[in-house]
């Protein structure tokens, strides 16, 4: 089984460098193989393998954001939303804004936090309302 694993990762030049999964990947870009009837993404295979059991209620986080990567130095378990806010989707990038588009900054006094999720600038807010502009 280790020797199937093993056979399937091809490992970069540098000490540090993400070890290339080359067997079959699923339709996201996670590699993964089948151990007997169960089928296994390669990385969380390999966290566990090195690391040990991936703690309940955790995700993997590829640390080198590379999907295909099983090199247990660039694999951490987080949160679902750790995960997400460190990924390159719309609410991480959104989460990384320090300004609203108007150029205001947003801070605990000038940010609302709606119950929906997101946020709004207090001062773009009071500048519609004294326009009538809601």
């Amino acid at each position: 089984m280790l020797e199937r694993f093993a056979d399937k990762i091809e490992c970069g030049p540098e000490i540090d460098s993400c070890w290339e999964w080359i067997g079959a990947k699923n339709d996201k870009g996670y590699g993964s193989f089948w151990l007997g009837n169960i089928n296994i993404k390669s990385h969380r295979f390999s966290y566990e393998l090195y690391k040990g059991k991936i703690p309940e209620g955790l995700q993997i986080d590829h640390l080198c954001r590379n999907k295909s990567c099983c090199n247990p130095d660039h694999l951490e378990a987080v949160t679902a939303r750790i995960n997400t806010l460190r990924g390159n989707n719309m609410a991480s990038l959104n989460s990384r804004k320090t300004h609203c588009p108007k150029g205001h900054e947003y801070n605990k006094k000038n940010t609302y936090l709606r119950k929906t999720g997101g946020r709004t600038c207090r001062e773009c807010d009071r500048i519609r309302s004294k326009k009538g502009i809601r």
